[in-house]
């Protein structure tokens, strides 16, 4: 919103051309179970992308990219107020979080073992659903999809990184859908590697599985042509092609497009509709080819 639009009674100098309006549900002093009070705040933007920012600052505390204000949706916030209005609490929010965390844990776990067996396990069962023994696709895939959502809601949970720090419910949730499961276990197994081995290229680690499922899809696709090859081709084919949606929303709601932020719905809808082919178009398009 413009800044001229921040109401003139607000006692917070907003230092931009624009400002950020963020809803908070703040609990009211010494009674919790008091209803909320619903208040408004407002903050820069854009922040200009320094790390200092108050909004990148206050993004860092709650494990966010400094270019996703979109992240601080459902997140907790310290407020300070002055003359009845509100800011959010940069140092607040620090301690908050830092409390809220005391056992952070930013390593490899086992819990990736067993996203990765179920990954596999997964995959097993669709190639087999095109083999003489079908029978054994529909168990494998309820125990792939039993282990993924245990194991990826398990260490999402546990998983608290100071770049980034993932919510339990929707890696959870996905990982109990077959097909998009392993995909989304990919998708995880990828990021948290980056997390914990090389932060410097968390920026591109989307684009990156972007690429692998656009060849992922190619390579599929030419397998499955063939009588011998079929059962593999389709399944690297339908896998790839799963990937690639979650993929492009990554990718498109990450940090590494700075103020030129693709419109993620219909990009989404396109690479649910066409798979890698979407991608493709996507990549080439938010890369420059313009």
């Amino acid at each position: 919103m413009p800044v001229d639009a921040v109401p003139d009674a607000y006692s917070f100098d907003v230092d931009a051309d624009h400002a950020l309006e963020l809803v908070v549900e703040r609990e009211r002093d010494g009674d919790a179970e008091a209803d909320a009070e619903t208040v408004r705040v407002f903050e820069a933007w854009p922040s200009g992308g320094h790390a200092g920012s108050r909004l990148a600052r206050v993004l860092d505390a709650v494990g966010e990219p400094s270019g996703d204000p979109g992240a601080l949706d459902g997140a907790r916030v310290a407020l300070e107020a002055r003359d009845g209005a509100y800011r959010v609490d940069v140092d607040g929010t620090q301690r908050l979080h830092e409390r809220a965390t005391p056992t952070s844990v930013d390593t490899h776990s086992l819990a990736e073992v067993a996203i990765a067996a179920g990954a596999l396990a997964g995959s097993l069962a669709f190639f087999l659903a095109w083999t003489a023994v079908a029978w054994a696709a529909g168990p494998l895939f309820v125990a792939a999809a039993l282990v993924l959502a245990g194991s990826l809601g398990f260490d999402a949970w546990r998983t608290r990184d100071a770049a980034w720090t993932p919510r339990l419910l929707p890696w959870a949730a996905a990982g109990a859908v077959p097909v998009l499961n392993v995909a989304v276990a990919v998708a995880y197994l990828a990021r948290k590697a980056v997390a914990v081995d090389a932060p410097e290229d968390a920026a591109d680690i989307w684009r990156d599985l972007l690429v692998a499922a656009v060849a992922a899809f190619a390579v599929g696709l030419a397998l499955a042509a063939f009588d011998l090859t079929f059962p593999v081709g389709a399944t690297v084919f339908a896998h790839a092609w799963a990937l690639a949606p979650v993929a492009v929303y990554l990718d498109g709601r990450s940090g590494r497009h700075g103020r030129n932020r693709p419109r993620r719905a219909p990009w989404l809808a396109g690479a649910v509709v066409f798979g890698g082919a979407g991608a493709l178009v996507y990549l080439l398009r938010t890369d420059g080819l313009q």
